[in-house]
């Protein structure tokens, strides 16, 4: 009876001894590893916001020749897509009848020319009156001013470049009768190209003349440096936009009227500070991140947002270049708890 409760006893010490060195308590009583984040180091860098805006390329120059009377067509001296310089003959009309004006009147001028010259010379023998003279000298006014008159006409039916460009196609033939607004081909001077485009007025302070923006082509897949040349001095009351004119080279004349371009302009250029927008927490309205201290202990801070690009945002108060940026794995830390930073970009 002894011995049975010997084993009794010893039985319950050796399971009394298991209880107490469970893996239960030994876990509970082991210290919590600290958690695993991923750090980068804040820095400046050079930021700067971006507009944009379409815009429509137009011509320096651009006219459709046309024609102020209503004649017929003689002769063309340009083709399709020349380059012409101001100046130069491109279509002469029918201008039989102004031809022969012409010539009366140039002969009349010289009749007149003779009489004085006979007169002046009767004159200076007393033989004639100076009445007379002064009749004949304004007959030779009115010769003159006739003579003038017809020339007019005449260079109405010689149409001539008024500046230098290239032509468009040509629309009329020898022989057809044109009229005045009848357009006979374009005109336009590309060499450079005016580029229009529209902004929102509250951007007004951020575009002044000879400022450059960067203009896109899309059709080209080419960008092209464009320089403001004038800003429209009235804001559309409708949509409270204005127009800006920027202007391009276009020496090879790549760039035709009409194209469409993608206007980028560059405003309030500084430096910031820019962190990965997933390191962001945000509450309602206000934003947060989390900051590795010296100690390695998590802080939180509120912040201010700025200028944004992809995946990107500037941070322009609340943190300071150099303190360590937690991006990853934040979502469970409490202030001042001890993290273990695993990696760092």
């Amino acid at each position: 009876m002894k011995s049975a409760n010997n084993t009794l006893l010893l039985c319950t010490c050796f399971a009394a001894l298991l209880a107490g060195c469970s893996p239960a308590e030994n876990s509970a009583s082991a210290p919590r590893p600290a958690p695993a984040v991923k750090i980068s180091t804040l820095k400046t860098e050079p930021v700067q916001n971006r507009v944009q805006a379409l815009g429509t390329l137009l011509a320096r120059e651009s006219i459709d020749i046309s024609s102020n009377v209503s004649e017929k067509i003689t002769a063309v001296h340009f083709n399709d897509g020349d380059n012409v310089t101001k100046g130069q003959l491109l279509v002469t009309l029918q201008q039989d009848e102004e031809a022969a004006q012409l010539n009366s009147a140039r002969a009349d001028l010289a009749e007149q020319e003779r009489e004085l010259a006979r007169l002046k010379g009767l004159i200076a023998n007393q033989s004639a009156a100076q009445t007379e003279y002064d009749q004949r000298q304004t007959a030779k006014l009115r010769a003159e001013s006739k003579i003038a008159e017809i020339q007019a006409l005449l260079a109405e039916r010689n149409i001539r470049a008024p500046f230098s460009g290239v032509t468009g196609l040509r629309q009329l033939s020898p022989g057809a009768l044109v009229s005045p607004g009848t357009s006979i081909a374009t005109l336009d001077d590309i060499s450079v190209m005016r580029l229009d485009f529209q902004l929102p007025s509250l951007g007004i302070n951020a575009i002044a003349s000879g400022q450059s923006v960067v203009a896109h082509s899309e059709a080209l897949g080419k960008d092209f440096t464009a320089t403001i040349a004038s800003v429209a001095t009235r804001i559309n009351p409708v949509d409270r936009s204005m127009t800006a004119r920027a202007l391009i080279d276009n020496p090879d004349n790549t760039l035709k009227p009409g194209m469409l371009m993608l206007v980028s302009l560059i405003t309030n250029e500084h430096d910031a500070i820019m962190a990965p927008e997933s390191a962001l927490q945000s509450i309602q309205l206000q934003h947060y991140v989390w900051i590795m201290d010296s100690e390695q202990k998590a802080e939180r801070r509120q912040v201010s947002l700025g200028i944004r690009k992809p995946g990107f945002v500037e941070l322009s108060s609340g943190v300071s270049a150099g303190e360590q940026l937690i991006y990853e794995g934040f979502t469970a830390l409490q202030p001042g708890a001890s993290v273990a930073p695993q990696g760092s970009e």
